[in-house]
């Protein structure tokens, strides 16, 4: 059985991701809150990007959450970059990311201004993180499934480092700000995780009755309207778009606006489905990736 023996806990992967980071600097000075939870692990807790915590931004060099690929820990360049040398520091104490890594689980909080509620981001199918997170689905209000699949070596988030993770990621909330409701349900939803841990280890929860969920899958990235060749948006996403991720979207459907009133239509690309579902809808971190929602694909399964 693949017990889940040590666990980390993240928050502040990204700086001014104020959930994550207020949460686990409050169990750092109570180990009380979580220290009885799970009995049969060890968990560790982290801020992940301490530096940027400081200076309440996203990251100070480079974004920490996309240094973690093989090609990135093991390359000796961009060194002069604080980032990639906190990824390798972490890569060491955590990992070394792979299948001889020390971590079982790591559970990574963060904060989105995307309206997604509590969405817990698989990178992977783990039997454990399956289970636990179909049952949050049914504990928890607005809770919602995003399966990121990717190959584990090139995938560039911390998570990774670890055998199994869930990116725990929550929103609406602005960036360098704290919301108390989201803060307190998002203590329970993380030591729920750690509960399901216990009952993992022990044998229990393997034999609950599969749950029926949503799963939202990913598929591909949309970026904002520019001028042929680069330069500045010429369009915001469209006010029957705002706000509503996870909401079903077809060819025809009006997709952003532009600046003088005129509306943009989705047009599929080669490859899409008949509906899609978009999520990370105006995330105000990605306007510098370029990526102004990611869609994903729905469908019903049972975990």
């Amino acid at each position: 059985m693949d017990l889940k023996k040590n666990i980390v806990v993240a928050g502040g992967t990204h700086g001014n991701e104020l959930t994550g980071v207020r949460l686990v600097k409050k169990w750092m000075e109570n180990p009380q809150c979580y220290n009885n939870l799970c009995p049969s692990a060890n968990v560790n807790l982290v801020i992940g990007n301490p530096e940027a915590v400081r200076i309440n931004r996203r990251y100070k060099d480079y974004d920490l959450n996309r240094a973690f690929s093989q090609t990135c820990l093991e390359t000796s360049e961009d060194s002069s970059l604080y980032e990639f040398r906190r990824a390798k520091e972490l890569n060491q104490i955590y990992g070394p990311k792979g299948p001889d890594s020390r971590t079982d689980l790591l559970l990574d909080i963060h904060n989105t201004g995307s309206n997604m509620g509590f969405c817990l981001i698989l990178s992977e199918r783990d039997p454990f993180c399956m289970r636990a997170s179909a049952i949050l689905t049914r504990e928890f209000k607005n809770v919602w499934i995003y399966l990121q699949p990717e190959e584990r070596s090139v995938s560039p988030y911390f998570g990774t480092v670890a055998r199994a993770d869930v990116c725990i990621e929550i929103g609406p909330q602005h960036h360098g700000t704290l919301n108390p409701f989201i803060f307190e349900e998002s203590e329970r939803l993380v030591k729920r995780y750690l509960e399901l841990v216990e009952e993992w280890n022990r044998g229990e929860l393997q034999k609950r009755s599969p749950i029926k969920v949503d799963v939202y899958t990913q598929h591909r990235d949309v970026g904002y309207p520019k001028p042929q060749g680069g330069g500045p948006i010429q369009a915001m996403i469209h006010p029957d778009v705002f706000g509503r991720d996870y909401r079903q979207m077809k060819a025809g459907d009006k997709i952003f606006r532009t600046f003088d009133g005129k509306d943009i239509l989705f047009e599929p690309a080669p490859g899409d489905p008949e509906f899609v579902y978009p999520i990370f809808i105006n995330e105000p971190a990605y306007y510098e990736k370029d990526i102004a929602m990611s869609l994903t694909v729905k469908t019903e399964e049972e975990w």
